[in-house]
């Protein structure tokens, strides 16, 4: 009995062990927190100064950063800008002269007009007209050839010198000129010709050469087309509609005419 009382005191006595541990550790403890809270005010304040610089840094890199964005956002906006103000320029420069153009037609049509009106038989021989593509000249054979001929005689000679001087001022204009027959088939005696396919081509072309030889057309802005029967004005089935169809036609062209 007396034994078991002795382990029994042994036994409650040992809690003091782990006790005095953790008393150990909380004092540890207790010295650290107290070191800690003892804070060096320079050190501290040099630390301060030193953070606020580098977040200053970083502020400033970022403000650069979406600064120059904008610039090159501003400059690309300006360039768009300056494309569409240059786009709009040459669009305005374009009408402009197409104004200008159609305005000096308009004049040299007129001026046409009044030369042919000036002589009875030049004005039921010649009509002008102004269209979309250009001054249209229209000149009846029978005031230019013989039957069956392509040469100009001395009254063809009058007439085309006639619209000389106003269509040396459009010289420089694209000009077509075109020889067109009736569906009379060519009976040429002199051999000289075989179709009207070839008579229509050699009355374009002396119309042609006569303008070029006296200056009024530049030869490199001339071209010549042939039609024979075909394009006819009017019916070939009578004696009226036939010498309608027997043509020469100028036509003076817009230089930046695009169909």
């Amino acid at each position: 009995m007396r034994k078991k009382k002795r382990k029994d005191e042994e036994t409650s006595e040992a809690w003091l062990l782990p006790y005095s541990d953790m008393m150990t550790l909380l004092l540890a403890l207790f010295i650290i927190l107290f070191a800690m809270a003892k804070i060096d005010q320079h050190k501290f304040q040099e630390f301060k100064t030193e953070f606020g610089t580098i977040l200053s840094n970083h502020s400033n890199t970022y403000q650069s950063g979406k600064n120059m964005i904008s610039v090159k956002s501003a400059e690309g906006s300006d360039k768009s800008i300056l494309k569409k103000s240059g786009a709009t320029k040459s669009n305005a420069s374009l009408v402009k002269k197409d104004q200008l153009e159609t305005q000096q037609l308009q004049n040299v049509s007129n001026e046409l007009q009044q030369s042919i009106n000036k002589n009875p038989n030049l004005s039921q021989n010649i009509t002008i007209s102004l269209q979309s593509d250009g001054i249209h000249i229209n000149l009846k054979s029978n005031i230019l050839f013989a039957t069956g001929s392509a040469d100009l005689n001395d009254q063809a000679k009058n007439a085309l010198n006639t619209l000389s001087p106003s269509l040396k001022i459009l010289s420089q204009n694209p000009v077509v000129i075109a020889g067109y027959t009736d569906n009379v088939p060519f009976q040429g005696g002199s051999g000289q010709y075989h179709s009207n396919w070839e008579l229509s081509s050699a009355r374009a072309i002396n119309v042609m050469q006569f303008y070029v030889n006296n200056q009024t057309l530049n030869e490199s802005n001339v071209s010549i087309q042939a039609y024979a029967e075909n394009k006819p004005r009017a019916s070939n089935s009578t004696p009226a509609g036939q010498a309608l169809n027997r043509r020469v036609e100028i036509v003076i062209q817009r230089i930046n005419y695009s169909k």
